[in-house]
């Protein structure tokens, strides 16, 4: 019995004298950052890509023809200037004179503008998916976009590519050469 009480007088006093212990917790935050970037490529048929730059105007691709005969051609394939044209009859082609690949860090829209016009000339883009999400712009007429500009696929995402068709109309066009381009900008 004496045992037992001494015992329970150990288990006793043990209890009396634990001292319950919290843990105690730190933390360090962790910022994971990737560049965000709207950067994009243009790869004419048959040319080497040109990547976008930052600086206006950018950077300028190979030259793109429309060699028409006659000043009232309509649905006139573009040319790449002395090497390969887009194939394909309008509204759809089958080898487009343009490829853009999204090769920045998050999903763009891409918009087309020209710098100015020419009298009797109309021209028409369509874009559709070469791969990924996109969503593209069929049969519309680029005439006028000097001021406002078009945008001719959204939802690009990273790495992802769309083809684009151009094609003009020439309504009593005159005979010589006429310049103009394609400003192109990501958003």
């Amino acid at each position: 019995m004496k045992k037992i009480r001494i015992l329970a007088a150990m288990t006793l006093l043990l209890v009396a004298t634990s001292v319950v212990v919290f843990a105690d917790y730190a933390y360090t935050p962790v910022i994971i950052g990737v560049a965000t970037s709207k950067g994009f490529s243009v790869t004419l048929n048959g040319q080497s890509a040109t990547n976008s730059n930052p600086s206006h105007p950018g950077t300028a691709t190979s030259t793109v023809w429309f060699n028409s005969t006659d000043g009232n051609t309509k649905q006139q394939n573009a040319t790449v200037a002395g090497a390969n044209g887009q194939v394909g009859p309008y509204p759809e082609c089958t080898t487009p004179i343009a490829v853009f690949k999204n090769t920045g860090t998050v999903t763009i829209s891409l918009n087309i503008k020209l710098n100015n016009t020419v009298t009797g000339a109309i021209l028409f883009y369509n874009s559709s998916m070469k791969s990924g999400s996109t969503t593209g712009t069929a049969n519309t007429t680029i005439a006028a976009l000097e001021a406002a500009g078009s945008t001719f696929v959204t939802g690009l995402g990273i790495n992802n590519e769309t083809n684009v068709c151009i094609w003009t109309n020439f309504t009593d066009v005159a005979g010589g050469q006429y310049y103009t381009w394609f400003n192109y900008t990501s958003s």
